[in-house]
């Protein structure tokens, strides 16, 4: 008799946030954003990001009234732990707004163990569907020119990089990019588990 292995499944699961997981948040930020960025940005600017600090704000982000705030955030959790969170708003940068992208995908942060198994994707489709149900059509993200898997997750989207738009940033003075998507919906679809995973 052949005895067959199974592969062992892992349960995703993408939910708005509210203020009991500013904790959670703040620990996948600080360490998203150092594996993220490590040897992208200079390290004092690296360095000053703590799970304390962000902590706080994101206590203060997630008490906001919802969801007719401008802002919906969601956290992804692989069996029941926290590994990613996206955060979208109202489109924050002129340049933007001037161009037809109303919405934001302001911040998405999966942990590294957590990569190429759909949290990212979820976190894009929920956000989309977010900020398409707070009455946006399309919406931009700014990606750091050099983190090239940050802009290739954006491009397996459908993301588009804009021509013009870039935003200069202090401490080192780096440069990120933006790209675009015109349309929610589509993005969402994009994001849906039959599409190519990353």
């Amino acid at each position: 008799m052949a005895v067959t292995k199974r592969a062992k499944t892992t349960a995703l699961v993408v939910r708005r946030a509210g203020p009991e997981d500013a904790a959670a948040i703040a620990s996948v930020h600080v360490t998203a954003w150092h594996e993220a960025y490590g040897g992208l940005l200079p390290a004092e600017m690296i360095d000053a990001l703590t799970v304390e600090v962000r902590q706080a704000w994101w206590a203060q982000v997630l008490s906001r009234p919802q969801p007719d705030a401008d802002e919906t955030v969601y956290l992804a959790e692989m069996d029941g732990k926290p590994v990613g969170f996206g955060l979208g708003n109202a489109q924050r940068a002129g340049a933007l707004a001037a161009l037809g992208f109303d919405g934001e995908i302001r911040g998405l942060y999966v942990l590294c163990a957590a990569q190429g198994r759909g949290a990212g994707r979820s976190l894009v489709a929920a956000m989309a569907r977010g900020l398409q149900q707070a009455g946006y059509q399309a919406a931009g993200a700014w990606v750091l020119r050099t983190n090239a898997p940050g802009r290739r997750f954006a491009e397996s989207l459908g993301g588009t990089p804009l021509d013009g738009p870039e935003a200069v940033r202090g401490h080192g003075r780096f440069t990120e990019i933006a790209y675009g998507w015109r349309d929610l919906a589509s993005l969402a679809a994009a994001c849906d588990p039959g599409s190519r995973r990353n």
